[in-house]
């Protein structure tokens, strides 16, 4: 018999009560409900503070970059945007102290350990006193090793500028002056304006690990602000109308925020070389712009123009390193960064052009001579120099095609097989015969790429100039490529006249 009575609103297909059913499900959903609902609440408010938190440090950073800004005008305060205003203050400025570590405190044990505790005493004494302290150890700390070059032959009217782009930072600093720096003739650091933190690759750190008593900055200022004598007299700031601070960015991989630099290494450049042709255009015939993290051999580049190339600095156009052709835009050859130098009728020559270039660009890298910003220094360079004087970059090679500059570490330059590695962008517009493997880096290098650390500056000055057998030297035998590397050091130092 069938019912009269409507079916249910809610059917239940389960076999249980409905009713009871229904009462069950609102006891358990409740809990879970609160339970969502309380973590999305917790996950909004953590967000909204991350972004306070982010937009406070834009303002810190603006607050800086405002007052650098407004100290960088035309109205002859300190830091007024030219490229030498500074730098009469410095002169000023009492030469360096220079300390030497007697030799029987020279170390007996692992080099590389002493290069690490000598760094971290250059720094506790940095960070105590104001004045410009220098450890200069008796190269490579060792006795034996090499202090008297007067056995080296003497290139009169060959004079080297060495110039080096420069974030101020003292220990590396103190490791170029305590090795190759002290073989130009004039060495110079161009240095930002601002200072303060720990470069760190492409990072600045303002961590100090906790320590309420440390004295690392948590910002940076102008060298201005710092006190008398906390600078060497070799170290000339730069004012450049674009700050290199980055708005700090969050690192996801790391989980905190950190201060990035933006590498407007281009007008640094130019400026940099107009300073140069005002102050120092005839106290050498040549000129090179060095990375810090490359390790320079001025003999080896005096040789070179001299002995190899009788090269006249002062009547002809020279502009000349690493040539690399592997841009698409035009395959336009250009030097690399690492160490890129010229005679001083280029130099004369280029830093008019450099005054005269159109200024302030914010477009990107199309193929003109001029100051915009993120420009890529090595390709505007090389620009400039073949748009206004017609100078070609020239490949510093020797008879048997091997280059006298790397773009990387020695022993892995060592191993670059052209024939089974193929065509990558280092060989490419390269001459077919041109050296590889143990015959990619010539005999008496002029300069070796990608060494950013002190200890490793260090260290190279030992492998290099240090006593025959010394531990540096048998360390790289010991590393990877290591017979390769060892042999190439070796041949190296008989070419100098290190080793007989």
């Amino acid at each position: 018999m069938k019912s009269d009575r409507p079916p249910p609103k809610n059917r239940n297909f389960s076999g249980t009560n409905p009713r009871n059913n229904n009462s069950n499900n609102q006891r358990h959903r409740n809990p879970l409900q609160i339970f969502i609902f309380t973590l999305l609440f917790l996950a909004i408010g953590l967000l909204c503070s991350a972004i306070y938190l982010s937009r406070q440090l834009d303002l810190k950073h603006h607050a800086l970059s405002s007052n650098v800004h407004k100290n960088n005008g035309d109205d002859g305060r300190p830091g007024a945007a030219s490229v030498h205003s500074n730098n009469n203050a410095v002169e000023k400025k009492k030469g360096l102290v220079i300390k030497e570590i007697p030799a029987d405190k020279l170390p007996k044990g692992n080099v590389n350990e002493y290069h690490k505790k000598v760094q971290s005493t250059a720094n506790n004494q940095a960070s105590k006193s104001a004045s410009a302290t220098i450890l200069q150890l008796p190269n490579a700390y060792t006795s034996k090793t090499i202090t008297d070059f007067s056995n080296f032959k003497q290139y009169p009217h060959d004079r080297l500028y060495c110039m080096i782009p420069f974030i101020w930072n003292y220990p590396i600093y103190t490791a170029i002056m305590s090795t190759w720096g002290q073989r130009c003739d004039t060495i110079h650091f161009l240095t930002d304006a601002m200072v303060g933190g720990q470069l760190n690759g492409d990072h600045i750190s303002f961590d100090t690990n906790g320590d309420s008593n440390s004295e690392q900055q948590e910002t940076t200022k102008p060298y201005w602000e710092y006190p008398p004598n906390t600078f060497p007299s070799n170290v000339k700031f730069i004012n450049m109308t674009r700050n290199w601070e980055c708005p700090p960015t969050f690192n996801r991989k790391t989980g905190r925020t950190e201060q990035k630099v933006c590498r407007h290494i281009w007008e640094k450049m130019w400026r940099s070389w107009v300073y140069v042709d005002e102050h120092h255009s005839n106290d050498a015939e040549w000129f090179c712009k060095v990375d810090y993290d490359t390790f320079f051999f001025p003999d080896n580049f005096k040789y070179y123009v001299r002995d190899v190339k009788d090269w006249d600095p002062v009547g002809d156009y020279h502009y000349f390193g690493h040539v690399i052709e592997h841009r698409k835009r035009k395959d336009a050859p250009m030097v690399v960064g690492a160490s890129a130098c010229w005679s001083q009728k280029t130099l004369k020559d280029i830093a008019q052009v450099y005054r005269n270039m159109p200024k302030g660009s914010t477009k990107g890298e199309r193929g003109k001579c001029e100051d915009r910003a993120h420009a890529t220094e090595e390709v505007t360079t090389s620009q400039c120099l073949r748009e206004h004087l017609n100078i070609e970059p020239e490949a510093a090679r020797d008879d048997q095609m091997r280059e006298y500059i790397t773009i990387d570490k020695y022993p892995l330059v060592l191993t670059w097989n052209r024939t089974e590695q193929g065509e990558w962008w280092y060989w490419k517009g390269k001459p077919k015969d041109a050296g590889q493997m143990e015959d990619t880096i010539a005999r008496r290098p002029i300069g070796i790429h990608k060494y950013k650390k002190p200890e490793e500056i260090l260290t190279l000055w030992e492998e290099f100039y240090g006593p025959s057998g010394n531990e540096a030297l048998e360390m790289v035998g010991r590393g990877r490529h290591g017979v390769v590397a060892k042999r190439f050091v070796e041949q190296v130092r008989k070419a100098m006249g290190i080793d007989p």
